[in-house]
């Protein structure tokens, strides 16, 4: 079977392409007047950092500035990314005000462990993430998708809250293929809780940028505590009896839990029960949201550009999905993974990239001194103005054909980058793929807000008011 043709060429040039509303660059004040700019920023910071982010942070390759005096560097040149995050990664440690944030939710997860501990932790699970094991999991991930549409199908209310539903069916996805289900029946607190302990212990507290002891409580995180515990307690349950049936030599699932449960280095030892639970619960809070708040974006997208939607319809319409593995669907829809691509581009999952310098760095115009904080903001770097034709605008084309091989590497960053590039990028695109193919095919989504959505800046890029959307059957 032969990949679907699509035409690649630009559309008339009286279509005007959809440029989402998003926060107006603020005007960058006088070098000098650090304070003044703290005043200004802290309360965005705190908010939704994209509205902090200045104008020349869309210009400029390199921006310079300072929170509470603390010197910070915002990086937006590609050769200076590739310099930091790839070839001297040993220039950087983890941003301090990164980890007041994430560290305490997440723990010894991969996204905030450090040093050693990250080092083992990868190797271990890397294999678990490798690409026959991926495959493996398309089929419940079309099953999923197939189940969570004949839902639809059932629904009498016609008008839904587009990004939580994405969050349900994203999370079902990854209950199944994480273990096999076993949550299943307490899916609504779960996600209930992935909500609360996000909304409350995802936002840098004041005390966070004044790089204050632990020992200080940040009284902005306390009511995010419990819902975290109560996952915590499950996913701690569900690995414990899982692990008790491996070594009975039970019959278990061949999922992520048991792939975790089961892997070894060198030394023959394997990750401990304290380190599987911090990955599930990294796994659930970082894998599952960034996928779903990626696809929420997408259907916003497409629905405000019918050429392109009627062009993703086609492509699947055409796919004969019977007579194909799941895990190869994606390579018969390039221009519906173009546009999920594009939607990653303005709406990026990993809106703000942050280390701190070990040392003074003075490279190729790139100056950077002891203890700054270096920035990355994929959604500045994204929207940069010397790297796209025209930024602000939905232009899924720019990821086909000559055009995608012009994106420089280092100036599209959906992903990550570097020795920490995300672990599970495979995993989200095949996900992605397999839910745009079953949701486009059965459905059109139309925006039914009053206002556009507002992009606000959590650990991923949510839409203000959940994002309500028309839901009408195609079949």
């Amino acid at each position: 079977m032969t990949a679907t043709k699509i035409d690649t060429s630009h559309p008339p040039v009286d279509v005007e392409p959809f440029r989402p509303k998003v926060p107006v660059p603020r005007p960058t004040p006088p070098n000098n007047f650090v304070h003044l700019r703290t005043l200004q920023v802290l309360p965005k910071l705190l908010s939704n950092p994209l509205e902090a982010l200045s104008a020349d942070a869309f210009t400029m390759p390199i921006t310079y500035s300072a929170i509470f005096s603390n010197p910070i560097a915002l990086v937006h040149e590609p050769a200076a990314i590739k310099y930091l995050f790839v070839e001297r990664p040993d220039l950087l440690r983890a941003d301090p005000v990164r980890q007041a944030v994430l560290k305490p939710p997440l723990r010894e997860g991969l996204l905030t462990a450090e040093g050693a501990t990250w080092r083992r932790s990868r190797k271990l699970i890397a294999p678990v993430f490798a690409p026959r094991h991926i495959d493996s999991f398309a089929i419940a991930m079309r099953e999923r998708t197939e189940h969570y549409v004949a839902t639809l199908h059932h629904r009498t209310d016609n008008t839904l809250l587009i990004a939580d539903e994405m969050a349900a069916l994203a999370y079902s996805v990854l209950s199944q293929t994480l273990f096999t289900g076993d949550l299943d029946d307490e899916s609504e607190q779960v996600l209930a809780d992935v909500a609360f302990f996000l909304k409350h212990l995802s936002q840098p507290d004041p005390l966070d940028f004044l790089n204050m002891s632990d020992r200080w409580p940040r009284l902005t995180k306390l009511r995010g505590q419990k819902a975290l515990r109560r996952l915590r307690q499950g996913v701690r349950r569900t690995a414990q009896n899982r692990k008790q049936r491996i070594d009975q030599g039970a019959e278990v699932p061949d999922d992520f839990l048991t792939l975790l449960l089961n892997t070894t280095g060198d030394d023959d030892r394997g990750l401990s029960l304290d380190e599987v639970e911090d990955n599930i619960i990294t796994f659930i809070a970082a894998g599952h949201e960034t996928t779903a708040r990626a696809l929420a974006w997408t259907l916003y997208l497409l629905a405000n550009d019918e050429d392109a939607r009627q062009r993703c319809e086609a492509e699947i319409d055409a796919l004969k999905t019977d007579d194909l593995d799941p895990h190869l669907w994606g390579d018969h829809l390039p221009f519906t993974t173009a546009c999920f691509e594009e939607s990653m581009r303005l709406f990026p999952p990993a809106s703000m990239i942050g280390r701190q310098a070990v040392e003074d760095v003075d490279h190729n115009g790139l100056v950077i001194n002891k203890d700054a904080t270096v920035l990355v903001s994929p959604w500045a770097l994204h929207r940069h103005e010397t790297l796209w034709d025209d930024p602000a605008a939905f232009k899924p084309l720019r990821f086909l054909g000559e055009a995608r091989k012009s994106i420089d590497r280092f100036a599209y960053l959906p992903f990550g980058m570097g020795q920490r590039v995300c672990i599970g990028q495979r995993f989200a695109m095949q996900e992605a793929q397999i839910a745009l193919a079953i949701l486009l095919r059965n459905f059109r989504f139309d925006y039914a807000g009053a206002e556009p959505p507002w992009p606000v800046m959590k650990i991923t890029i949510q839409p203000h008011n959940a994002m309500p959307m028309k839901v009408t059957a195609r079949t």
